[in-house]
């Protein structure tokens, strides 16, 4: 896999060890982002790559179905952004020394 800003679905689904129908189940609730790309079709960008591994881990551990993956997917992925905003404003206020 090289380094690229998004990756393949079926990448996705290995390292989330996810079967070709349970990654067309996730498309179809609109868990999983997707860029299109001109040589390379549909892919999923980077920045969502550990929020679905964090999903497909929570999934395994406690026998979740792809429903629920799906809205845990979301708010991980809120949880991350938020994170990312407070760290930023963070550098911004100590960067201010008002």
């Amino acid at each position: 896999m090289q380094l690229t800003q998004s990756i393949e679905l079926k990448d996705i689904a290995a390292l989330c060890q996810l079967g070709a129908s349970e990654l067309d189940e996730l498309l179809e609730y609109g868990a999983i982002p997707l860029v299109e790309t001109p040589s390379n079709g549909l892919r999923v960008p980077n920045n969502y790559v550990n929020t679905l591994l964090k999903a497909a881990q929570i999934r395994r551990d406690f026998a979740l179905d792809l429903f629920t993956m799906a809205i845990l997917a979301n708010y991980i992925q809120k949880i991350s952004d938020l994170e990312l905003s407070n760290s930023q404003l963070r550098h911004e206020v100590a960067q201010c020394k008002c």
